[in-house]
């Protein structure tokens, strides 16, 4: 039996933006979009769901990065989609800079080998609801921004209903995201195109569904999770406040 699809798969769906960033031409247009003040030559790697993790210690939590690059200068890049908003944008942030560390400084080796790293997050929502289209994050003095401290990390949201920016390239980024038509030619347009490809591909477009139905089930999956660490947490502050009233009573 067939199964007909109509449903149009756009840049934010796994399966395409996985394709569609391994591609280095793009993928470079696309990390520039978002840093136009860093000069990118040349992309020299592209890995594809890197799995990140101490495999000697099973307690600490992997890290899966949807796309990690490197470029001509060792500079390190981790794009991440995110659809959606799971309310834990700055701790998720955290933990993936930290695993993109302690992948890149093998044992013995000086803190000054760090790479140079940029987080960067592709966001379907305004985690901040502030409106800004780009979010840019450095280690700054609490009383004197004019002290940073400078780990060379930036983290970087693009939040795809944004606005305020005249930059044609991060504009045509909006545009891909939200699956808007980009009328100019150029690359964006050409990946816009691609695209199109991909879901005239009856192969490609099995491959797009069952990425799309897996992000679902993950989704049921937190929110499940989160509703019952909701609940758990409910009933531990109840126990705590029945003893504050009830300090002689044993809560089992």
């Amino acid at each position: 039996m067939s199964y007909h699809d109509d449903k149009f798969y756009g840049f934010t769906n796994d399966e395409i933006f996985g394709s569609i960033m391994q591609n280095k031409r793009f993928c470079k247009a696309i990390i520039q979009a978002v840093l136009p003040d860093v000069n990118v030559v040349s992309v020299e790697n592209i890995d594809a769901q890197k799995e990140l993790g101490t495999k000697s210690d099973k307690r600490s939590k992997s890290v899966r990065l949807d796309i990690a690059v490197k470029d001509q200068a060792g500079n390190l890049y981790n794009l991440e989609m995110q659809v959606n908003n799971n309310h834990d944008i700055g701790p998720r942030m955290r933990y993936y800079q930290s695993s993109m560390d302690r992948d890149t400084l093998d044992r013995g080796e000086p803190y000054t080998s760090l790479a140079r790293t940029y987080l960067i997050f592709l966001c379907a929502f305004d985690p901040f609801g502030k409106g800004k289209l780009r979010y840019s994050f450095h280690l700054y003095d609490d009383e004197d921004k004019n002290i940073q401290l400078k780990n060379n990390a930036e983290n970087i949201i693009i939040n795809s209903k944004g606005r305020g920016t005249n930059d044609v390239d991060l504009l045509n980024l909006q545009k891909l995201m939200n699956d808007d038509k980009i009328e100019v030619a150029g690359v964006f347009k050409e990946i816009q195109n691609k695209i199109q490809e991909y879901n005239d591909d009856p192969k490609r477009r099995n491959l797009m569904r069952t990425a799309e139905l897996r992000m679902k089930e993950e989704t049921a999956v937190a929110e499940k999770r989160g509703r019952e660490e909701g609940r758990e947490e409910e009933q531990k502050n109840t126990v705590k406040v029945f003893k504050a009233l009830q300090p002689n009573v044993t809560v089992s």
